[in-house]
């Protein structure tokens, strides 16, 4: 058996054996001064971290009579997890738990529905695999998604120019033409490639397409024309689009699960309808 000192901002006492457990009968005494004291200084604060019941495992240090395990050394770096101990220790003493209180509840929340939803994969029947045929159908009915597209805007600060400008884009009158034509106004042509916030604003993703006149947050106004589309071919998508499909399928697998359960427990749902105007 050997005993070891770590060198730390604080005195404390580690044991170390070859075989030690907490249920050993033949470990060495240990002067219970330190203990005592530790304890009181604990037991002076009342938002000290309580010692956790101990489990089976060989234990390689104590930090204020908190074990700390083999198992939990996977650095074998036992020094890194005396001074987690001891700062943990710490953040308890000084409130932490409780001014953090809501992270904590919901990294616990997050933790338990991982763990379960693990649980109901790992339970559930064997499903399918996602074939050529389903990642061809999901492409060819989502092909807005897989296309290329340039984007120009004509820029002008007046509202008033709105109708007009729209209309001589859609006639086809090339951009730049038209903001020549009013050379007392600053009007500008970008090419603003390809933005999917942006191509929300066309009904038909298509060569020639023209959007609404739009108020951009610098308070001027645009005109968007579509002057370039390439389709992403489906070769250069399958990983993606497999993907999504098992996120798919995953997603209904819950839902089917959470469903059967509120069914079996009488749960109610109740949706809040939320005022429109806040």
């Amino acid at each position: 058996m050997t005993l070891r000192k770590i060198c730390l901002p604080l005195v404390f006492v580690i044991l170390i054996g070859c075989n030690q457990s907490d249920s050993n009968n033949n470990a060495p005494s240990v002067d219970n001064t330190d203990t005592k004291q530790s304890e009181s200084s604990l037991n002076d604060n009342t938002s000290a971290v309580e010692t956790e019941p101990e489990r089976i495992g060989k234990v390689l240090a104590r930090v204020n009579g908190q074990p700390i395990y083999e198992d939990d050394n996977t650095r074998a770096d036992l020094e890194f997890f005396i001074t987690e101990e001891i700062i943990y220790q710490e953040g308890i003493k000084s409130g932490y738990d409780k001014s953090d209180g809501e992270k904590i509840r919901g990294f616990e929340r997050d933790l338990i529905i991982a763990s379960k939803k693990q649980s109901i994969l790992e339970n559930a029947e064997p499903t399918k695999e996602v074939s050529s045929e389903d990642i061809e159908d999901y492409y060819e009915s989502n092909k807005d998604k897989y296309k290329h597209v340039i984007i120009y805007e004509i820029s002008f600060p007046d509202s008033n120019l709105g109708s007009e400008i729209k209309d001589k884009v859609k006639s086809g009158e090339e951009l730049q033409a038209i903001a020549n034509s009013y050379p007392d106004i600053p009007i500008t042509v970008n090419d603003i490639g390809y933005n999917r916030a942006i191509a929300q604003h066309f009904t038909a993703i298509e060569v020639g397409s023209v959007s609404e006149v739009i108020k951009k947050p610098d308070g001027k106004y645009s005109v968007l024309k579509i002057v370039e589309l390439k389709e992403i071919p489906l070769n250069r998508v399958i990983k993606p689009i497999k993907h999504i499909l098992k996120a798919e399928r995953k997603t209904q697998l819950y839902n089917s699960y959470a469903q059967q359960i509120a069914e079996e427990n009488n749960m109610t749902i109740e949706i809040i309808e939320q005022d429109s105007e806040q």
